[in-house]
This record gives structure tokens, sequence and C-alpha cells, in this order.
């Protein structure tokens, strides 16, 4: 069913899946937002790097979120974009290592890691391709 939407173009019906994805990444932005102004305030030798890719994952989720909710066709691109920078994110955490030892938490095991990172870029490219079908393919 379409309706004409302000602008000329023709509304389509967001599909739950993604009224639920845009809402997580709704969460995630305002989450490291947060995270932004609450870890470099609150924890001395906070890595700079860290704080610049949380405002780039926070921009990107925030770009993805209004995408999804909106059904824009750029919404594909705005979620690689956050891919990416969840992707520099995990690396600097893992360059990182001794910083987490400044915070209080012991070292992640290696194994542990890769198995965490495996499971994360697997549900990254399943809700890729959710987003390619529902969002991009659908109009």
């Amino acid at each position: 069913m379409s309706v004409d939407a302000p602008g000329g173009s023709a509304a389509r019906k967001r599909p739950l899946g993604v009224t639920l994805l845009s809402l997580l990444m709704g969460w995630l932005t305002l989450a490291a937002a947060l995270n932004t102004v609450v870890f470099p305030s609150q924890i001395e030798g906070w890595p700079v790097v860290i704080t610049v890719l949380t405002i780039a994952y926070s921009v990107t989720a925030g770009a993805t979120t209004i995408g999804l909710w909106r059904m824009r066709p750029w919404t594909l691109t705005a979620f690689r974009a956050w891919g990416l920078v969840l992707l520099l994110l995990m690396a600097c955490f893992l360059f990182f290592m001794e910083f987490w030892t400044i915070i209080g938490m012991q070292p992640l095991e290696a194994g542990l890691f890769v198995i965490f990172t495996v499971t994360i870029v697997l549900f990254y490219w399943l809700l890729h391709r959710y987003i390619r079908r529902r969002v991009v393919g659908s109009g």
C-alpha cells in the first residue's frame, strides 16, 4: 500500500523487523553518545582514538537509525559505515589491550576475542542482507 508522502515520493510500509532494528540502532546511538561523555571523564588514561571512534560510531548508528525508520535507499551505506567503525573500534580495543587492566578488567584471551569477532561479523552480514532485501530492495 503506497501513499503519497510530502515531497512527492511514495511511502512504504515499514516491516516490523526494520522497526525493531531501527529501535536497536537508536539505542546503540544513545549508548555510544553517553559513552563518549562518561568514559573519558571517569577513566584516567582513556585513549583519545577510542573517543573519536565512539563519536563516529554514534553518528553512523544514528544515520542508520534514521535511514531504517524512514526506509531510505542510503540506509545500506550508513549501515556499512557503522560496520566499518565497529570493526575499527574493536581493533582499537585489541590494540589497547593493556588498557583493560587500567579500568580493572583482565585482558581478554585471544580465542574469546576471535569468537566474539566472528559472531559480530556473522550477525552484521545477516543484518546487511536483511536491510538490502527489506529496505533497499523494496523500493
